[in-house]
């Protein structure tokens, strides 16, 4: 029997003689004992609850011996009943909070095996939450989080804002034309059966733009870095670069890092809404923070940015990177902060070897503003 069903039912059982001329000193008793024990029994609700079922049920037991002579029968009490067909589906589990009272325990934050639970949480950030206390009170890991929200800085949460939790650990997917579950497993290095179970799916068919999620996947890392030379203006500046992921870290309250390593040789002024970072020598360009890529764009003009790059990093901020000789990312990868995601170059509207450099805008909701201040 489900022991806040039982201890609930024997509370209010013996809750009702309170009013009884004869046995009211009993349930007088019971409130007293139930008072003065909540002050020692364990904090933790779990615990409290069969605490209390214990005292209570051992004292409804002598109350109900008093008025019907000995015969207890838990389920013929009403008032849970009512209770749980009103305010508890099945699966329910009842606990006690820190008052005392019973609520309804959200089963994705106390089962050991949660594949197949469906029920997202949406939490409103509160002042002084961290994202890994978030993240403890529903039992999944910090970058399950931030991935489904697009959160490239765990320290950037505000007040009020709404985080959508998934049940488990793991990533949301869109399905691709000519895809297949066992494709997706294989490509994630996850079973299918997984990706069965926890979408409910009745038979190994997905269709185009299907929405899943995928139970302990993970983002799929960078590719390997493809650069792409010019032998006759280019090879001399990178014999001595090596693309490698920056170990940078963003100062104390700031969002991202430096995306490059090199001068800045044009700020943030009207008609030129970015910083210009030069260097000749072809450096790596690192993701200021970790983001979606939805936007690569090589081998054209590109509106003048010639090879660029556009990262979403959620809450409305994105940043591009234009003019790279080469790219090392795609369309809607995952990269994380200090990524590469190309190379330095002078593709687009650019003349010349000198004019090597990086063109770094910072956009929020839409509008660029200076990447002063954030880095």
């Amino acid at each position: 029997m489900n022991v806040a069903y039982f201890a609930s039912n024997a509370w209010n059982s013996a809750k009702k003689l309170v009013h009884n001329p004869v046995f009211g000193f009993v349930g007088k008793s019971l409130s007293l004992v139930k008072t003065a024990f909540s002050s020692v029994i364990p904090v933790s609700p779990q615990r409290r609850l069969l605490a209390q079922a214990a005292i209570v049920a051992g004292a409804s037991l002598i109350v109900s011996s008093l008025t019907s002579g000995g015969t207890f029968a838990p389920t013929e009490v009403g008032y849970s009943s009512d209770y749980l067909s009103t305010y508890s589906l099945p699966g329910d589990v009842l606990i006690s909070d820190d008052s005392g009272y019973l609520v309804k325990l959200n089963p994705p934050t106390d089962e050991s095996n949660r594949i197949g639970l469906t029920d997202y949480a949406v939490h409103t950030v509160e002042g002084g939450e961290t994202m890994s206390a978030i993240a403890k009170q529903y039992s999944v890991k910090v970058e399950t989080i931030m991935w489904e929200n697009n959160i490239a800085n765990s320290n950037s949460l505000r007040v009020g804002q709404k985080l959508l939790v998934p049940p488990v650990d793991g990533v949301s997917y869109k399905v691709a034309g000519g895809e297949t579950i066992d494709k997706i497993a294989k490509k994630y290095k996850i079973s299918s059966d997984s990706i069965i179970a926890q979408n409910g799916l009745g038979k190994d068919a997905v269709y185009k733009g299907q929405e899943l999620f995928l139970p302990g996947a993970k983002p799929i890392e960078a590719p390997a870095l493809v650069i792409a030379r010019n032998p006759v203006a280019t090879r001399s500046y990178r014999s001595s670069i090596s693309a490698s992921p920056s170990t940078s870290t963003p100062s104390i309250g700031k969002m991202f890092i430096f995306p490059t390593i090199g001068e800045i040789t044009q700020g943030f002024h009207s008609g030129h809404y970015a910083l210009d970072i030069a260097n000749r020598s072809m450096p790596p360009i690192w993701a200021a923070a970790s983001g979606t890529v939805v936007k690569a764009s090589s081998g054209t003009w590109g509106g003048g940015y010639g090879n660029h790059v556009i990262i979403d990093h959620g809450n409305g901020v994105r940043t591009l990177y234009a003019h790279m000789d080469s790219l090392n990312v795609v369309e809607g990868q995952w990269v994380n902060q200090g990524d590469v995601i190309g190379i330095m170059g002078h593709t687009g509207r650019v003349y010349g070897v000198t004019g090597i450099h990086l063109h770094w805008e910072v956009i929020i909701n839409g509008v660029k503003v200076s990447p002063i201040g954030y880095y």
